[in-house]
């Protein structure tokens, strides 16, 4: 492939890359905003139940209600359960986000690959007022790559790890 048309489709690649990481950063954005009242429901409902678990009901109006504490237990606990399946399709949401910016960050520098030497290093390092070189799109990709990864530590199982630490047994 002639350098020209190896530049062009090195290009395109960049181009159609950073407007899917637009699209999924989008997607990522919302999806951190839809988690805020998912995380503030569970937390309420981890605050309650472990008060219920501290209260003794003997000592309260409700003695006469032998399995009201039971009973608020089971409700508690099944509301969490229900908050983290909710969290974990959102979390799975945020790893669908991840897989799709590493696939494409890497089919871009496979298309890269392919065209290096037909570009050469001067051609890559070549930057203008108006584009950016190559070798700087590149390591933007995977400044991106890098953000997605430290973003996405966690799992649904971390999430009832902390909940178990934080006192709370479902």
């Amino acid at each position: 492939m002639a350098p020209r048309q190896a530049l062009l489709a090195v290009h395109q690649a960049l181009e159609k890359c950073f407007h899917v990481i637009e699209q999924q950063h989008n997607s990522w954005q919302s999806t951190l905003t839809e988690c805020l009242p998912i995380l503030s429901s569970l937390s309420n409902l981890v605050e309650q139940l472990q008060a219920c678990t501290k209260v003794v009901f003997k000592n309260t109006a409700f003695r006469e209600f032998s399995d009201l504490q039971l009973r608020l237990k089971y409700k508690l606990t099944q509301a969490i359960e229900i908050s983290l399946e909710q969290l974990g399709e959102k979390m799975s949401v945020l790893k669908m986000v991840q897989n799709t910016t590493n696939n494409q960050v890497a089919a871009c520098f496979q298309m890269y690959e392919q065209h290096a030497d037909a570009i050469g290093l001067t051609a890559v390092l070549e930057r203008s007022c108006l584009c950016p070189s190559i070798a700087d799109m590149l390591e933007w990709l995977q400044d991106v790559q890098r953000f997605y990864r430290s973003q996405y530590p966690l799992n649904v199982g971390s999430c009832a790890h902390g909940l178990f630490l934080a006192g709370v047994v479902l």
